[in-house]
């Protein structure tokens, strides 16, 4: 008696299940009333009803890279170099420290390097230097000193001792500077941004510039009798003081779109010449190939 009343039990669970699961499947409006209560687990869907489970299969490589491709792109721009004032009792002055009066020219070829390691890149500019005239050198110069006129004319006077008919007169002559013509070639790196600005290092040597003169100042006025013209100017080596070191930063004006590089960028570096002179110098630069 015990073992078929268990058994009538059992097989009156197997109906009633049958018939709910029946009563579900026949019915799609009972399903519409359960989303809310039945916490169905994340990998379900339900469609039209029916619940329907799916597998995702992802997999991450950790140790693969995204390689960006290297990028080549153009600039032109506009420098400027504001040299270091020089003291008043200089002995004298070399022609090439003479800061030029108009701003140079460059041309840049731009390289994005991959693996986010910085962009490199070459670059030629082309800079006006004060040119010396030997022929302008007056016979009577006894020595040179800074310019007192605040002009664009040229940055050094050379006191002459004139003779006049009771004695000797002195007086003072604009130097024989003319804005010349000279190259420099070179290369630079930019580095990642950091708080907007991007490291730059760069070296250049010159190529072509007129040639470089030591401009001595004058001496005793005793002395000046026997002082003669060319003893107040002497040329320098042909090497000398060509190679140019700078070390700045690098500013994006604006941006294509969130996370791009800009066509146009503002510069700010410091700049060495060895043997030489050194400064600030500013450049503002444009990519008409970068978009």
């Amino acid at each position: 008696m015990g073992r078929r009343k268990l058994h009538e039990k059992v097989m009156l669970a197997s109906r009633l299940a049958l018939l709910v699961v029946g009563v579900l499947g026949i019915h799609p409006c009972v399903w519409a009333t359960w989303p809310e209560t039945i916490p169905w687990p994340k990998d379900t869907v339900s469609v039209d009803g029916h619940r329907l489970i799916y597998e995702a299969d992802v997999r991450i490589d950790t140790a693969v890279q995204v390689v960006v491709p290297a990028r080549t792109d153009w600039w032109i721009g506009l420098g400027w170099d504001v040299p270091t004032a020089q003291p008043s009792d200089w002995s004298g002055m070399s022609t090439t420290n003479l800061g030029a009066n108009r701003p140079s020219i460059r041309l840049e070829c731009h390289r994005t390097l991959a693996r986010e390691r910085g962009r490199v890149g070459a670059q030629v500019v082309h800079f006006q230097p004060w040119a010396f005239s030997e022929e302008g050198v007056s016979d009577d110069v006894k020595g040179w000193i800074v310019s007192s006129m605040n002009s664009n004319s040229a940055p050094l006077e050379q006191v002459v001792l004139t003779p006049d008919s009771l004695a000797f007169e002195r007086d003072t002559l604009l130097a024989p500077l003319s804005p010349g013509h000279a190259f420099r070639v070179g290369g630079q790196w930019e580095g990642r941004a950091r708080a907007g600005w991007r490291p730059r290092v760069a070296a250049s040597v010159v190529v072509w510039r007129p040639g470089s003169w030591m401009l001595t100042a004058p001496g005793d006025p005793s002395t000046w009798m026997a002082v003669s013209s060319e003893d107040t100017f002497q040329p320098e080596g042909a090497w000398t003081k060509r190679c140019r070191l700078e070390c700045g930063g690098t500013l994006d004006l604006g941006e294509s779109y969130p996370g791009s590089r800009s066509a146009s960028q503002f510069r700010a570096n410091v700049f060495w010449v060895p043997g030489g002179t050194w400064g600030l110098a500013m450049a503002v630069v444009v990519s008409p190939t970068r978009r």
